[in-house]
């Protein structure tokens, strides 16, 4: 089957993740201005595989939290402006991280990550739970919408808030217990946990597409890292 324009901009999941470690560490050892060149690089691959929406939001929300102030202008600050300023710094020491696993995560079947993982030699302890988490998500997220759809329709909002966490949370844990259980056994007849070599339907492979990523975000990490030595 031939490549479509979206899969040709997207990396398989092993480069996706590596990008994703490699911009971890900038929590412990952060780049400054380079994050600009980080946030702009994602944005631009969001906006390649079709997500428009996600490639705006990226460097408008990182303009809005590299603006911040550091945490000793913060520690100036009254205590209930405090604990709100601290939340919004730690979230933009965390965001860039956040972006590029989003990538991953929308960017990414259960397929082609299971396919990567085997390449890798992911040992099946490993890889089983992540494709059950990968199944899990999207369906808890697509309830969780449904339940407040329903919610709205009935006149119950946020403005009640102790019925709206009852109405809305208790049906949540219901729906997760029995959507866990139902995907477990999906995975189970399929053969996830038969020992052996398995035969993926989806293969990954390297493309240029994946070596242009790695590259971008290395040298965008790596540099700032050189600069801000």
């Amino acid at each position: 089957m031939a490549q479509t324009v979206k899969d040709f901009f997207n990396p398989n999941p092993i480069s996706k993740l590596c990008g994703t470690v490699l911009i971890s560490f900038t929590v412990l050892h952060p780049i400054g201005f380079f994050g600009w060149g980080v946030a702009g690089w994602l944005a631009l691959f969001f906006w390649l595989n079709g997500y428009r929406l996600d490639a705006v939001k990226v460097p408008a929300y990182f303009s809005v939290l590299y603006f911040l102030p550091g945490f000793d202008w913060v520690m100036a600050l009254p205590s209930g402006i405090k604990m709100f300023v601290a939340l919004l710094l730690v979230a933009k020491m965390f965001y860039l991280p956040f972006v590029a696993g989003k990538f991953l995560i929308k960017s990414s079947d259960v397929g082609h990550i299971l396919s990567a993982m085997d390449k890798c030699r992911v040992p099946a302890a490993f890889s089983i739970p992540v494709a059950v988490m990968f199944r899990f998500f999207p369906s808890f997220k697509e309830d969780h919408r449904h339940i407040r759809q329903a919610m709205k329709i009935r006149g119950i909002s946020l403005r009640h808030p102790l019925r709206y966490a009852e109405y809305v949370t208790v049906p949540l844990l219901v729906i997760s217990s029995t959507l866990a259980d139902d995907i477990a056994m999906a995975a189970e007849t399929r053969g996830i946990a038969r020992p052996g070599v398995k035969t993926r339907y989806r293969e990954v492979s390297s493309k240029g597409i994946d070596v242009i990523f790695l590259a971008g975000v290395m040298g965008l990490v790596i540099g700032g890292w050189l600069w801000f030595k």
